[in-house]
């Protein structure tokens, strides 16, 4: 979305923002803007000087059964655990989750009041003292995630494939040819050739490991990092999978850095303090890696404006073409 369409959405969908705050005990006294992905976000400042996150959801960013696993998740490692994560806040009448109709499309915005997580994201030029941290929050939520379920686990994702949101969430679309200014033949040749390697990876990670719920998306950016400690948040890809794959979301970004190893070092020795660690291979972890690559990519095409979509298939593709080059 062009930055001035965002700007305009974000003050479009305000007065809804300010419409649900009306639901809950919280007497508010600023909104603005704070922020937009697939949902946008907005800075709440209470009467007593309270910040708080609203998020108005995108009704195709996720599903609302996920959404409210989202939320249940967090209630439960608010109360069983001592980690920093962003706790979801009920409305007066005890919802986590409410809705709100956008009258521009009729549809139904999912809407969650969320504690401010303070300091500022691990991914801004963090020592790996930070990823060591890291590595540790991530075996902590795997542990208990690992006893963890949601009352009714039916529709929860499973990434057992590349495409694991549906056609219904992230369509895919590098095949289709009014995509081909993103994939080229030789391009989608190459993704083509790359699906079966990696799902064959993610099949043999499936067989060796217990399938569990997992944050999905634990990375440097939905990280932020205060003194010591670290507040995690964006629960939203809440899935079941492996510890492996989990592991694998949170060394994605580094995989190309000149600081891969130290991050990578750092981070297992983290995690290492509380779980074994479950990755077994390199080629286990680069399979891991080409199957979120290749979902961000279709992710990127279908969502992003179209220059930022190019630079980023443009930037990514050489990785993957030199993942199938070695396993493929």
């Amino acid at each position: 979305m062009h930055p001035s369409h965002v700007v305009a959405e974000a003050a479009r969908l305000q007065p809804l923002a300010e419409q649900v705050l009306t639901r809950y005990d919280v007497i508010f006294k600023e909104i603005s803007h704070l922020a937009t992905h697939s949902n946008v976000l907005y800075r709440i400042v209470s009467s007593n000087g309270r910040q708080l996150v609203m998020r108005v959801a995108s009704p195709e960013a996720n599903t609302r059964t996920n959404m409210q696993y989202e939320v249940d998740w967090l209630v439960a490692l608010n109360r069983d655990t001592n980690l920093d994560v962003v706790a979801p806040i009920p409305t007066a009448s005890g919802r986590l989750v409410t809705e709100i109709t956008d009258p521009l499309s009729g549809l139904l915005r999912p809407c969650v009041l969320f504690t401010w997580v303070p300091g500022s994201p691990v991914g801004i030029n963090a020592g790996t003292f930070a990823y060591r941290l890291l590595g540790r929050m991530s075996a902590s939520l795997q542990l208990h995630g690992k006893t963890w379920l949601p009352k009714d686990p039916k529709e929860l994702r499973h990434w057992n494939k590349v495409f694991y949101y549906g056609d219904d969430l992230d369509p895919v679309v590098i095949f289709d040819a009014r995509y081909e200014h993103f994939f080229s033949h030789s391009r989608r040749a190459t993704i083509d050739r790359a699906i079966p390697v990696v799902e064959k990876v993610l099949d043999e990670t499936w067989r060796s490991q217990d399938v569990q719920i997992v944050h999905g998306d634990l990375h440097e950016w939905n990280v932020h990092m205060v003194g010591t400690r670290l507040y995690a948040f964006d629960f939203e890809d809440v899935m079941m999978a492996t510890p492996a794959q989990d592991v694998a979301v949170s060394l994605y970004a580094s995989r190309t850095s000149s600081r891969v190893k130290d991050i990578t070092r750092a981070f297992r020795e983290g995690y290492e303090e509380y779980r074994p660690w479950p990755i077994k291979s390199q080629e286990q972890l680069d399979g891991i890696h080409a199957a979120r690559q290749i979902t961000l990519m279709n992710f990127a095409a279908r969502t992003l404006p179209m220059d930022e979509a190019a630079d980023y298939v443009d930037r990514v593709m050489p990785w993957l073409e030199a993942y199938l080059a070695r396993y493929g």
